[in-house]
């Protein structure tokens, strides 16, 4: 999650650089840093849906178990 926040803040620097406007400039990043980190936060929170964390440790202990018994 901090990797794609940053990543998106660079971006959003990026993009503000080149319009020839400032504040066109500074508009276009905020708006494209806000749909960035709000993709992403959607992405991180449906992948914590998706998959049970707090189950991945009883999977491996089976795993184990099966391997090892």
């Amino acid at each position: 999650m901090v990797f794609l926040t940053i990543l998106s803040l660079a971006l959003s620097c990026l993009l503000a650089r080149y319009p020839r406007k400032a504040s066109v400039g500074i508009a276009l990043g905020v708006f494209l840093g806000l749909v960035l980190i709000n993709i992403t936060s959607g992405l991180v929170a449906f992948l914590g849906y998706a998959l049970p964390f707090g189950q991945i440790d009883f999977w491996l202990a089976n795993l184990v178990q099966s391997i090892l018994g």
